[in-house]
Formats: structure tokens, C-alpha cells, sequence
């Protein structure tokens, strides 16, 4: 739909440019992806902006996002707008060639509309309104601020939604941030009653007869305060997919309002990882294009290739939205991963996101603000307008799209036979009943990730929720998803019953949607019923359990689930030493054509390796670890060579299919086109 979106719309200026004076003296070139971005602010540029557009222009910006936090300047009182001054950017940078992504500006009001609607205004857990002077105080949940951001969505949409300049819309910036107040309160109780139907079955859901916390009304449950009380998990876990939800229906009541003058594809931008208090698959199922925003430094790199394999599995354009050309920083910097520091790492960084799919990367920011709360972080122009130091990078990285760019766009990353489930619910069922001590989902998903990568397995990151199809992938791993939903139980249960391997575990399927154990058995006893296993114990490693794998001997970590089986099951590995010593505990299961392997504790990485390289199909393309090579084909699925990203700060050797050895340098590129 973007694609039909998007090329139609450029036809249609072709056409009229060609028939018409109306857009006479306009750039015949028009931006097409892939894109090199930046964040802008015309409202504060003022008479510089035709100097930066040259300097974007020299640096090879086709892309700039703007609009954000203007607000005050698109309407500075009540019903009073002012579009002169973003018609003349958009047209600016539309005559140089240049692409706009238009914001939507609700991630900070007005103080007009403050003064006159404190209602409006977050209260966070302490019990304290936000003010006016920051940005994201609102309430997702006011009515009033409802009606004013789908207002300003609408009024937008009247004044651009055909403008030949907009590439695409943004709606907000970054969603996230909890609140307490009363919006909020009426919201959740309405949510659970939507939920639940009755406060019966909420009741008997979360059991809360324990400690006295039966409810007889949904206007009872209370928000779960963090200051206040020990809250019920059950209760944690309803309040952030709650949160989620809220945020999700702010975002989509905009879309609406877009679409009412407008068909230009709409984004949002995530802020992964860093605030993931959002659905990522609810959040996108209703948009066009899937957007982060990541400022991993120049020691973790892979990130992106994270942040790229998630997105791409939504099965949409996919943008890396925000990222830092040289340090990230409010007021204070860092001194540890600055890309100016580290010659080739952000050149690398752009790389990963083209090479596994990505259309565009966009740098916050353009030109750094000489005053505010964000003057130190980095920019690619001084706030006096010279070049930053690594600027060139970025340049380098222009030119190399330009001369690869029809084959990017007629190639596709090879799709992935090795999927990896990911989702970040998930995280919230840690958050809220922590299952092991020191465990932290998201660094763990990602370390599972990283040593896939490691054994030369790009794999795609599936969510739940977001309609997964698991049938071009031989291997589905499935680890630290405490619940399964229903719609992802009966595809990975289909997935296996026709051919597939499903790794699943370590702390994997001991708990339901609703955060809680399961009473009839660890698993659930439809599901241990399904695998032909029971899990006898659940225990800490408590520093004596080890795992015999074979001839060797590696640790446990964080949980330990032993398991009975029968003659049927083949037991690949077994507890030794302590109370479980002896019991199984990592169990291949046949189901159907297909076979799941349990994991009931998380072995040491060096037998996790060994592990996952005896699955995963054969890879024809080597490379030292931290290296990602993506391999490209044509539409009808034709080798089309392969793009090679080092990661790291040390040399690395790719040994390709066809027998040639490359060597990339530190943070080295290496762009193969053609079936190499």
C-alpha cells in the first residue's frame, strides 16, 4: 500500500509538472528512497534555511523531518493558525530535491492550551501534574487533548495532504509515559471492563481473594501506583498493555484525521529501547511505514542489525527514524561512543540498515540549537554552521547510495529460514513478576541474538500479535517468552506439526496473558500434554546444579525445569549435582512431522553455541564474529550479491559462497552487487 501510495503520487507530479507551470522552477529530482535524513526546525532556522539547504545538498539530505514540536507556531492561540512559514520550507526543500516528513506536533502543547485545559496535563506516580516546559506531559487518555491533537492532525492534512514536498506523515514523537490521573483512572476501569465483562471473571482471573483484594466493581481497581503499594503483577501487567493501548488509540485517532484530506503514508517512531512501554506490532498494524529510533553506540552496533530484523518483520518499509551522528546527549555528554572518535562506525551503522532492508536513516539533528535543554547533543552543523567533524562520513554514504541505489531498490535482503520470537509484552511479564534474579529481558533477547548472528544467521525477530507466519523458516527459537497467547500457540504448534523445529525455554510458557502460573500444571497441562513432557521441579540453580551435556559439564542460569519424560523424548542433556541431579534437562519432543526442544535452564554460551550451530541450516557465507553479511536476490528470489558490515573495532575475514575472501577493515563496508 505505501509503495502504490507513494509512486502514485509521484506520477501524478511528473504528469502535471510536464502539462502544467504550476510547480514550474521545482527540482526535476524527486526524492525516492533510500533516503539519508535529518531532523529539522524551521522554526527556529528563520533566514538560515537556504544555507542549510545547500549544506544538505553538498551532503547528500534527500530526507528531513520537521514539525514536531511546533505547535505554538503552527497555531499560536486557540483557532488561529499560521501556515506561511511551513509552506515556504516545504516548497524550499521540495525545489532543492529534498523530502519532507511532516509531524504531527502533539508532543508538546501549546501553553495556551495548557492555561486554558490543565486537564490535559500527565500526573505522574508521586501525584504531581506535569507543567508546561518540557514536552510528552500530556494525557493520553484526556478527551480535550484528544480533540485538539485530532484538531491539528486535521488542519495539517487540509493544508499538505496534496502537497507534492510531503514524502510522508509522522504522528507525535516518541510515544510513551505513564499516568495517574483521573482521565485515567475512568480509561482502565473502562479497559477492564472491556477486558473482563465482568468483575467476576477479572476476580477469578488474578485470584484476588489473596491478601483480601476482591473488588466489587470495576471503579474499585485502583491504578497500580508504584509509590503506594506492592502491587498485584496481575493488576502491573494490565496497566501497561493498558498504557499501550491508550497511546495506540491517540496515535490511530490522528491517522484518521490525516486520512480524511490525504492518502501520503503515515509513521510513528518508536523509542526502542529505551522507553518500551508501547505494543511495537499494535502500534504499526495500522500504519504505513515502521519506524525506530536508536542511539546505540559504537561498541554496540549490532543493535541495528536488532532494531532492522524486528522492523522488517512487520512486512512494511521499515526507517531507522532518529540516530546520533556523532554523540547522543542532552546536557551532559558522555564521553564513551561518540562516532566521531571511532572512523568508519557510522558509516557502518547507516550500512546495516540498507543492507537488511531499511529505506532510511535519519539523524537527529541537523543543525545542533544554541539554547534549550538539548544543546549538547550532537548534530552534523554546529549551531554557527561548520561542518561537525564526521560529517563526511555521512557524505561518503550518499554517494555510495546514489551509485547502488537501483539495485537496492530492486533487490531484497534473502528472506530468513531462522526466526526468533520477540515482543515487547514479554518484558513487561518480567517487569511485573521478575522470574529470576538479575534478569533483564531485552539484554538477553539481544545477546540470544548476537550469538546467532555470530554462527552466520541473520534472523528475522517475529512478534506475536503482529499475524506471524511461520512458513518459509526451518528453526523458530522461542526463549524468555514467559506466555503464549492463542494466536501464536497455534501457529507454532501448526509450524511444527509440518516439518519445523521449535527451540523453546529457558523461562519460556510458565506463566498466562494475565501474568499469572499456570494451576493445573508448570506448562499447562494442555500444552505438557501436547510436548508428552512434565515438569516435575522448578528451582534456582542454587550454585550447585550443572548441566552434562555428553562428556562435559557448564553451568545453569537463572532457572532450572526439570523434566519426566518417556522412552519417545530424547534427552540431550541432564542436571547433575544437588536436588534435580540426574533429572532431563533439555528434551527433544516429536510432534507431528517436527520436533520441539525444550530448554529448561539457560546453559553456559559456549554450550548454547553448540547448540543452536548443530540446528540452524547450513550458511554458505562465513565471517568472524561481529560480522553481518546480507545476502540480496531479486524480486523472483535470484541471487544478487551481498552487502558485509564488521561491527566491531578490529579487522574481520568474510569467507563468501563463490569462495572469495574479503577483508574488512575496522568497521568496514564491503557492497557486492551482482551474484558474487
Amino acid at each position: 500500500m505505501y509503495f502504490k501510495r507513494i509512486y502514485i503520487f509521484y506520477l501524478v507530479v511528473i504528469l502535471v509538472t510536464a502539462t502544467t507551470d504550476v510547480f514550474a522552477g521545482l527540482s526535476e529530482t524527486l526524492a525516492l528512497p533510500p533516503y539519508v535524513g535529518v531532523s529539522y526546525y524551521p522554526e527556529v532556522a528563520g533566514n538560515r534555511i537556504d544555507t542549510d539547504i545547500v549544506q544538505m545538498t553538498n551532503t547528500g539530505i534527500n530526507l528531513v523531518r520537521f514539525g514536531e514540536f511546533a505547535w505554538c507556531r503552527m497555531e499560536p492561540s486557540d483557532g488561529k493558525y499560521d501556515w506561511a512559514w511551513l509552506h515556504q520550507a516545504v516548497d524550499k526543500f521540495h525545489r532543492a530535491g529534498i523530502g519532507v516528513v511532516l509531524c504531527t506536533p502533539t508532543a508538546a502543547p501549546p501553553i495556551w492550551l495548557t492555561e486554558a485545559h490543565p486537564d490535559i496535563l500527565r500526573m505522574n506516580a508521586a501525584g504531581q501534574t506535569l507543567s508546561h516546559g518540557g514536552r510528552r506531559q500530556y494525557c493520553p487518555n484526556s478527551d480535550t487533548y484528544r480533540h485538539y491533537a485530532v484538531e491539528i492532525a486535521d488542519r495539517l492534512s487540509v493544508e499538505f495532504g496534496h502537497d507534492p514536498g510531503i514524502v510522508a506523515w509522522q504522528i507525535d514523537n516518541e510515544l510513551f509515559g505513564d499516568c495517574y490521573c483521573t482521565n485515567c483512572e475512568r480509561a482502565f476501569h473502562a479497559w477492564l471492563q472491556n477486558h473482563f465483562g465482568t468483575i467476576e471473571k477479572l476476580n477469578a482471573a488474578w485470584l484476588t481473594v489473596l491478601w483480601s483484594q476482591e473488588y466489587q466493581s470495576f471503579d474499585q481497581v485502583p491504578l497500580p501506583n508504584p509509590t503506594l503499594a506492592s502491587h498485584h503483577p496481575s493488576l502491573l501487567a494490565a496497566y501497561r498493555q493498558f498504557i499501550s493501548d491508550s497511546y495506540i488509540s491517540f496515535c490511530e485517532a490522528q491517522v484518521v484525521a490525516l486520512h480524511r484530506h490525504s492518502n501520503k503514508p503515515i509513521t510513528t517512531n518508536a523509542h526502542n529501547p529505551v522507553a518500551q512501554e508501547i505494543d511495537l506490532a499494535a502500534l504499526f498494524r495500522d500504519l504505513d511505514i515502521v519506524g525506530t529510533d536508536s542511539y546505540a553506540g559504537t561498541s554496540n552496533l549490532m543493535r541495528y542489525a536488532f532494531e532492522s530484523s524486528w522492523m522488517r518483520c512487520l512486512n512494511k518499509p521499515f526507517w531507522l527514524a532518529e540516530t546520533a551522528s556523532t554523540h547522543s546527549a542532552g546536557t551532559v555528554v558522555a564521553d564513551a561512543g561518540s562516532f566521531e572518535h571511532a572512523p568508519g562506525a557510522l558509516r557502518a551503522k547507516m550500512w546495516l540498515i540498507y543492507a537488511l532492508g531499511g529505506e532510511s536513516v535519519s539523524f537527529w539533528l541537523w543543525r545542533a540549537h544554541w539554547a534549550g535543554q538539548e544543546q549538547e547533543h550532537g548534530s552534523l552543523i554546529y549551531p554557527w554552521g561548520d561542518q561537525c567533524a564526521n560529517t563526511p562520513e555521512i557524505s561518503r554514504v550518499a554517494n555510495e547510495l546514489k551509485d547502488n541505489a537501483d539495485w537496492l531498490r530492486s533487490t531484497k535482503p534473502r528472506p530468513a529460514t531462522v526466526a526468533l520470537e520477540y515482543g515487547i509484552p514479554m518484558q513487561w511479564q518480567f517487569e511485573v513478576s521478575p522470574i529470576a534474579a538479575g534478569f533483564k529481558y531485552d539484554s538477553a533477547i539481544f545477546a540470544y541474538f548476537n550469538q546467532l548472528v555470530d554462527l552466520g544467521m541473520v534472523c528475522d525477530l517475529v512478534m506475536p500479535g503482529a499475524g506471524m507466519i511461520l512458513d518459509q523458516y526451518q528453526v523458530v527459537f522461542s526463549p524468555y517468552t514467559p506466555a503464549l497467547n492463542v494466536e501464536s500457540m497455534a501457529q507454532l504448534k501448526k509450524f511444527v506439526e509440518n516439518g519445523g523445529t521449535w527451540v523453546l525455554g529457558p523461562l519460556s510458557a510458565c506463566r498466562t496473558v494475565e501474568a499469572t502460573a499456570h494451576s493445573d500444571a508448570c506448562y499447562g497441562a494442555e500444552f505438557e500434554k501436547w510436548l508428552g513432557i512434565h515438569v516435575r521441579h522448578r528451582m534456582t540453580p542454587g550454585g550447585v546444579t550443572k548441566l552434562v551435556v555428553g562428556q562435559k559439564t557448564f553451568g545453569c542460569r537463572w532457572w532450572c525445569d526439570a523434566y519426566e519424560t518417556d522412552a519417545s523424548h530424547h534427552v540431550l542433556a541432564k542436571y547433575t549435582g544437588g536436588p534435580l541431579d540426574g533429572f532431563a534437562a533439555i528434551v527433544e519432543c516429536p510432534v507431528g512431522k517436527g520436533r520441539v526442544i525444550v530448554f529448561g535452564t539457560q546453559p553456559d554460551d559456549e554450550c548454547l553455541s553448540e547448540f543452536m550451530n548443530g540446528l540452524l541450516p547450513r550458511s554458505e557465507n562465513k565471517s568472524d564474529p561481529g560480522v553481518v553479511v546480507t545476502e540480496r536476490v531479486t524480486v523472483d528470489g535470484k541471487p544478487a550479491g551481498c552487502i558485509a558490515v564488521n561491527t566491531r573495532s578490529t579487522p574481520a575475514i568474510v569467507h563468501l559462497r563463490n569462495g572469495e575472501t574479503k577483508t574488512l577493515e575496522t568497521y568496514g563496508v564491503a557492497i557486492m552487487p551482482g551474484d558474487k
